[in-house]
């Protein structure tokens, strides 16, 4: 007698900017998510088994086993009756997860690649607690959730590395890795005002180091480049938005409206009102040659 095709659980990705976490057990149907490009993926499958398809690569997956899955089309398909987890969050999210240190370097560079690795079933059930605790978490939204996550969520990325088969002792990062870390360390901090002891830090490497690699790829020190960027979001703000000067310097982490307008003067050589007035007048002219047009 012919078995009954089970009707699979699909599970819609989330939207760009947000997280989820979702534990799963013993399910009656097959269950199958859509990986997204812009979202990266972690996997902990207890039992069961099933594939995923990534990066061009499809794998069979058997429990108990750890899957990463960094930002990529794809898709994973579970069997009924599997037990795990799973994670799906943005880059930037990771990103104020990460870990600090010496090992900060070495676990960005391991969670850029796809992830498969057998593991015992202590570990897997170490991982779950973990992203259950991300759940409960989420779900309660209460004072200091969003720092407990970010724990939780270093604690993963560190076991994801340590599953990487990292280096033991390895050498320092390479000029390349130290750009590309600053840059994404940038992004993340720089309405916090991080000095450069601060970023050299979080990236494993000296101040003298961190100031080497990015005189030589941009031709500015790491400050002048932190500067280039709060003044470009300075600079939109002013353009794009309504509000008032002191508003853009509470948001952009400045201790006040003078001090930001000084900084925004020394580097543009306008103040924020004249700057926004130009823009305003550039708008003005731009429609009035519009109206021109026959």
């Amino acid at each position: 007698m012919r078995e009954p095709v089970q009707s699979a659980i699909t599970f819609a990705p989330p939207t760009a900017s947000a997280m989820e976490a979702r534990l799963f057990g013993s399910s009656l149907h097959p269950l199958i998510w859509t990986l997204r490009k812009n979202l990266d993926y972690l996997f902990i499958i207890l039992s069961g088994s099933g594939s995923i398809t990534a990066n061009g690569r499809h794998s069979a997956l058997e429990g108990p086993v750890v899957v990463w899955s960094p930002a990529t089309d794809g898709s994973i398909s579970l069997e009924a009756g599997s037990e795990g987890g799973m994670l799906a969050a943005p880059d930037v999210i990771l990103g104020q997860a990460m870990p600090a240190g010496a090992v900060s370097t070495q676990v960005r560079e391991a969670i850029t690649r796809l992830l498969i690795s057998r593991s015992a079933a202590a570990d897997a059930r170490q991982m779950l607690n973990l992203l259950g605790s991300i759940e409960g978490e989420l779900k309660g939204d209460e004072a200091g959730s969003r720092e407990a996550v970010q724990h939780y969520i270093a604690l993963l990325l560190l076991k994801i590395w340590r599953m990487s088969d990292p280096v033991q002792h390895p050498g320092q990062p390479s000029p390349r890795m130290i750009v590309r870390g600053f840059v994404h360390l940038v992004e993340l901090h720089v309405r916090d005002h991080w000095g450069v002891p601060q970023y050299a830090s979080a990236l494993g490497v000296t101040s003298d180091r961190l100031n080497t690699a990015i005189r030589r790829a941009t031709g500015r020190s790491p400050m002048e480049v932190v500067h280039a960027r709060m003044l470009t979001e300075a600079a939109r703000l002013l353009h794009s938005s309504a509000m008032q000067t002191g508003e853009i310097a509470e948001l952009l982490g400045f201790r006040d409206a003078a001090y930001f307008s000084r900084f925004f003067k020394r580097l543009m050589g306008m103040s924020p009102r004249q700057y926004r007035q130009q823009a305003v007048d550039r708008r003005g002219a731009a429609q009035d040659s519009y109206a021109a047009w026959p």
